[in-house]
């Protein structure tokens, strides 16, 4: 297994050494380099500029599922920017994604499996990508089967993703630049109620959830229980941090200054 591993890693750093596009490099990753441990699945993102996340490689995931998740927001709830702020590994079973990540529960694509056609009994890992110590992308991938990896695993992962590092700084504006080019779409939208919306506005302009429900015609009950529904949505711990996600992803103009 080890021979197997350290040959399909250095047919992997040849194969990059050619400077290949990102879906190429996807596809060679989870055949390749990952197959030993079960990878069926694999997607990789580039850090373009420092507050998001933009898809350039992808493969085994469908295009209807991945369509919304080419742009991300780096403070988003998502894996995906958790591995990236951290700079650390990210693992969470398929079946746990959107209890995990509640931010998720709106795509069905991701909740029941479909995005790869499976039963849901699968893993989701998400390494950063480093250059200097510093984090300029994360690789997605997805397991066939759930289970713990050892010591070995994690290794071999990081000698893959380090390999994958080197290959995205030299090419990471031009990966970026292909995917813009090849299919330009907003970033994704998170999808709440419009009485949710009329409350993140009211909390953006600090009124309290008293003049909230006087204002909408709710009782207080149901203003904090929609409250309560978009911390956990956006991954908040008060009023404040919720109305300041909100303005990061878009669901709330900024704030002029007079």
């Amino acid at each position: 297994m080890e021979l197997d591993r350290t040959t399909g890693l250095t047919y992997f750093l040849r194969f990059l050494a050619g400077n290949p596009d990102g879906d190429a490099a996807a596809r060679a990753m989870v055949l390749g380099a990952l197959a030993p441990l079960e990878i069926v699945a694999g997607h990789v993102y580039a850090s373009e500029k420092p507050e998001t996340l933009e898809l350039v490689g992808n493969y085994g995931m469908t295009d209807e599922a991945m369509t919304s998740y080419r742009v991300i927001t780096t403070t988003m709830p998502m894996p995906v920017c958790e591995a990236f702020s951290t700079l650390s590994p990210v693992t969470v079973a398929e079946a746990e994604l959107v209890t995990t990540y509640p931010i998720l529960q709106a795509d069905p694509a991701l909740a029941d499996g479909s995005a790869r056609g499976n039963d849901n009994k699968g893993q989701l890992v998400y390494a950063p990508m480093l250059n200097s110590g510093v984090a300029i992308g994360v690789v997605g991938l997805v397991q066939k089967d759930r289970r713990d990896w050892s010591a070995a695993d994690w290794q071999y992962l990081d000698g893959v993703t380090a390999a994958l590092s080197m290959w995205l700084n030299n090419q990471r504006d031009l990966l970026v630049d292909r995917w813009r080019r090849a299919a330009p779409t907003p970033q994704r939208e998170v999808r709440i109620s419009e009485r949710q919306r009329e409350i993140l506005e009211l909390i953006g302009l600090d009124r309290t959830n008293g003049e909230i429900a006087k204002s909408l015609g709710y009782s207080v009950p149901t203003i904090k229980k929609d409250l309560q529904h978009l911390m956990k949505l956006l991954g908040t711990h008060d009023r404040r941090s919720t109305a300041g996600r909100a303005r990061e992803i878009g669901l709330l103009p900024e704030r002029r200054h007079t």
